[in-house]
């Protein structure tokens, strides 16, 4: 009995949340795929190097991970990957970054170097303190002010200064703003470059100047639609965010104004997410899995609908009405995506909701559907799914 249920524990989720907190969110595609994302979003990765005999590694797992102070910390600045060395994917991960100990937790830089390392299990402070000296490993900011302290205003430099502040969440406007007022000999692309970098949120100068008409046509020469979207959703996300922090309405209204102005595309999601947050915040059950299926529906592919599962099964321990949820969502997503992908989660689902009699049903179907299309990792999962199946009443 208790393999099987650490068997569920490390295998499908890893989680064992108390209601209504959000603990730590991990990254499940490859991990080139993690190098890309951290590229994108300019951030470290996170690296729980485990095995599933280490004892240290499940006490991190069930006590630390879980938690709404990990999640708070490691959600916001860190993309979080789990790696079992034993695994194929770890033992080859494990050639690049050796592992002595477990657990070894790994910080890594978007180029794949090795900025920080730690080895052992730890409360939940330490934890926080390991993530904060892993930020400040990574955080070149200190280094640059010295320079900009001393007179540099060579562009290149000034951006890298900038990108490290942005990177850091230190405040980029004094920066910005001064060196654009020094009137600096650069071109309207560079300026327009520096002002993309720079701008973190949408009630600042930075986002005023951004998306003047001339700027927004440059800088949609320069970055790719995705960017520039992303670019102003973040923008706008962070001034929302603000709006609870200092409990100011006028910031909440701001952002949902200049994101339906300047990002047109992605403005719904936006507000399902905001009022998903909303739902949140007020702790009511009901009120947040209405607006989970309200922002359900506006998601497009089956990557985005599997990773939102995840994050909500993430959010919760084991009320019914969110497994219930998480069920419901899953199966939306397997009958009308009609993919190995949706369908394998859905497999996971009904095993996670211990309905093993219903996930017997629609393995076969799932495994014959990846087969057919030659997902062998996916085949693979399932096969394990099986084997575990097959030791369940």
């Amino acid at each position: 009995m208790i393999k099987k249920v650490l068997f569920i524990y490390l295998f499908l989720f890893s989680i064992n949340f108390s209601s209504f907190s959000q603990g730590m969110i991990f990254f499940h595609d490859s991990w080139e795929e993690a190098l890309k994302k951290a590229k994108l979003e300019n951030k470290l990765i996170f690296v729980d190097a485990y095995t599933k005999w280490c004892g240290p590694c499940k006490r991190m797992q069930k006590n630390i991970f879980p938690t709404q102070k990990a999640g708070e910390f490691y959600n916001k600045h860190f993309i979080n990957m789990k790696i079992d060395m034993e695994s194929q994917e770890g033992m080859k991960w494990g050639l690049t970054y050796p592992v002595g100990a477990y657990p070894t937790f790994f910080f890594i830089t978007p180029d794949g170097k090795v900025s920080y390392t730690h080895t052992g299990g730890m409360d939940i402070k330490r934890f926080i303190d390991m993530g904060k000296s892993a930020l400040k490993s990574f955080d070149k900011s200190d280094d640059y002010e010295e320079e900009w302290k001393k007179g540099n205003r060579n562009y290149d430099f000034v951006l890298k200064f900038i990108k490290s502040l942005a990177l850091a969440n230190k405040p980029t406007n004094k920066v910005a703003l001064k060196y654009l007022h020094s009137k600096p000999d650069i071109t309207k692309d560079q300026k327009a470059v520096l002002l993309f970098e720079a701008t973190t949120e949408c009630d600042s100068k930075l986002f005023e100047l951004m998306t003047k008409k001339k700027n927004l046509k440059l800088l949609k020469e320069i970055y790719s639609e995705n960017e520039l979207n992303k670019k102003i959703y973040d923008a706008c996300w962070r001034t929302f965010l603000k709006s609870y922090e200092y409990d100011v309405k006028e910031l909440k209204d701001e952002a949902v104004k200049k994101m339906k102005k300047y990002n047109k595309q992605d403005y719904k999601e936006f507000l399902g997410k905001m009022h998903l947050y909303d739902a949140e915040k007020t702790g009511d059950l009901d009120k947040y899995i209405k607006a989970s299926k309200e922002y359900f529906k506006l998601l497009k592919d089956t990557e985005a609908k599997i990773d939102f599962i995840d994050e909500v099964s993430q959010k919760f321990n084991s009320d019914d009405k969110i497994k219930a949820l998480i069920e419901q969502l899953a199966k939306i997503t397997f009958e009308k995506d009609k993919n190995p992908e949706s369908y394998t989660n859905y497999v996971k689902i009904l095993i996670t909701n211990k309905k093993y009699n219903e996930a017997r049903k629609h393995l076969g179907k799932a495994l014959k559907m990846a087969e057919e299309q030659r997902k062998s990792d996916i085949v693979r999962t399932l096969k394990r799914y099986q084997r575990y199946l097959q030791k369940t009443n």
